[in-house]
């Protein structure tokens, strides 16, 4: 059983930002509609009533085959293991949800699913509403040899054209040992892994949970990506993700009221083979709110990807719209900081900071970019510190064959400490940079800028206070400014910029601070950026 060192400073540092209370407020639980509490212990008896310590069932089979209502409790002996796995199909009510919990001490209880069949999943939560699961540890190990898909924690929402199911919570659970069979493999299934939220879904809070050594995926949602079939209301928070052969997380088909947060992502994109995966992305997404994450390690991820977050999308359905990007620590990865397919527009990024995202193998790029018709993205106030020998800041690839790489850089700052053989792949760019520190001169004033637009933007040592990077997003902080920068009230003013920086420090309503930190304030001063 692998615990990562990550994983005692995750759950102290990242503080949960009170996301279940939004789940709460809908599933006020009315004491008079509680239902039965039920015990299972490895020593009980299924020919008991289950309905107390003494008189507990024993296995998952006698709960696969029971019915449950709306407040009832199933509570597994801490500490207790079972080999198999655990399948519910009853909901609970807005009032009265489902609970399954431990009992009886700290340690988690185990289902170890065993990788029994093609497809299987540990805990199997089957077109349920209102339903609750704390407190598990669950491993879904396929036998050696055996291609099989296989999945810890599985939720099956509705179909395209039926009713979504509602409030789904999934609390402090450590899955782990999740070997699904990999690309290339018969039964290669990419909505497979850790946790997968399968179908439409509105309403669903994964919060505090520890996802380990798993293949395909760390956690994601799957499902038709079409308006009519797409979840809402997804929230992803303060998990630990690491040791992932695919993609750490991913927001797949939601309309709104979904958020990304206060998760690490640490060694996800272990693949070697030629299949594409990031560290946290977004696709079929609409206003989705990725913030406060931490992204590092990544060395694989396919021939061109492996990149820290990625704003997807390559066809209608699966067009991502108006997705924010802000308060992210990547740093430490052999891929790049950001794709953006040719179906993302109106996306924003922002106030992250980007530290040796630039590896040593493979494309050695900043940004990946397909060609697109969008010209809506905003890159502003975030901190690209470069370590290593960059091939292209910029490298372009398929996409719209009439479009291009379009993006507006403002007020960011690019520092390297290597060297930069080009800006970008394509000359032809549609990039816009206006007011950026770019550092040093030498190096930025030799590229080959092509069509690039270029205003306003200055070429000394922002000075940074302790630029060491390292774990954590205090480790970020580093990459503040001394006193007497360049960059100090050097911005120029952005409508509709979040209102703080990088850690939470309100924004001028004049002239900003070039970079991810705000410092003295300069209040009615300066431009203003037209485009929000």
């Amino acid at each position: 059983m692998l615990i990562s060192v990550a994983m005692a400073g995750l759950l102290s540092s990242h503080k949960p930002i009170g996301l279940h209370s939004l789940i709460a407020q809908k599933t006020k639980i009315d004491v008079k509609s509680m239902g039965k509490t039920y015990y299972i212990d490895p020593s009980g008896d299924d020919d008991s009533t289950g309905t107390s310590i003494i008189g507990a069932w024993k296995t998952l089979a006698k709960i696969n085959a029971s019915v449950f209502g709306p407040g009832d409790r199933i509570l597994f002996k801490s500490g207790g293991v079972w080999n198999d796995t655990l399948h519910m199909k009853n909901s609970g009510t807005a009032k009265a949800p489902i609970i399954i919990d431990k009992y009886g001490g700290d340690v988690r209880p185990i289902i170890n699913g065993g990788g029994q069949r093609n497809g299987s999943n540990g805990l199997f939560l089957n077109k349920v509403s209102y339903f609750e699961v704390n407190n598990l540890e669950v491993t879904n190990t396929v036998s050696t040899g055996t291609n099989y898909a296989s999945t810890g924690i599985r939720v099956a929402g509705g179909s395209p054209l039926e009713p979504s199911i509602n409030n789904i919570v999934i609390k402090n659970c450590y899955v782990h040992d999740v070997n699904g069979t990999i690309d290339g493999n018969k039964n290669y299934n990419k909505g497979s892994g850790g946790i997968i939220l399968d179908g439409k879904i509105y309403g669903a809070l994964i919060q505090s949970c520890h996802v380990a050594n798993c293949s395909v995926e760390g956690i994601r949602t799957t499902g038709d990506r079409a308006m009519v079939a797409r979840s809402k209301d997804i929230i992803i928070d303060n998990n630990l993700i690491e040791y992932i052969y695919g993609d750490g997380i991913v927001m797949s088909g939601v309309t709104g009221g979904s958020k990304i947060t206060h998760n690490t992502v640490y060694k996800a994109c272990m693949n070697t083979g030629s299949d594409n995966y990031a560290g946290i992305w977004t696709i079929g997404s609409l206003n989705t709110l990725v913030a406060y994450n931490e992204v590092y390690g990544l060395t694989g991820g396919g021939v061109n990807d492996g990149v820290a977050f990625d704003a997807d999308g390559y066809d209608n359905d699966s067009e991502t719209d108006g997705d924010i990007f802000e308060y992210n620590y990547s740093h430490d990865n052999n891929g790049g900081f950001m794709l953006f397919m040719n179906q993302s527009k109106n996306i924003k990024v922002r106030y992250n900071v980007s530290v040796n995202d630039i590896g040593t193998t493979r494309l050695k790029k900043l940004f990946l970019f397909e060609r697109t018709i969008y010209d809506s993205r905003e890159i502003y106030n975030n901190v690209f510190y470069i370590k290593n020998p960059v091939e292209s800041l910029f490298h372009v690839m398929n996409g719209e064959s009439s479009g291009k790489p379009y993006a507006n850089f403002s007020n960011n700052i690019f520092y390297t400490t290597s060297t930069i053989n080009s800006l970008s792949t394509q000359p032809d760019t549609g990039l816009r940079f206006n007011n950026n520190c770019l550092y040093p001169a030498s190096t930025f004033t030799a590229l080959n800028w092509g069509t690039t637009v270029l205003s306003n933007n200055f070429y000394k040592d922002p000075l940074f206070v302790n630029p060491v990077g390292g774990n954590g997003l205090d480790a970020a902080k580093g990459y503040q400014v001394r006193k007497g920068s360049p960059v100090l009230n050097a911005g120029i003013f952005i409508r509709n910029n979040g209102g703080k920086d990088f850690s939470g420090n309100a924004l001028s309503s004049g002239n900003p601070d070039v970079g991810a930190f705000q410092h003295v304030i300069i209040a009615n001063a300066g431009s203003s950026l037209t485009k929000n």
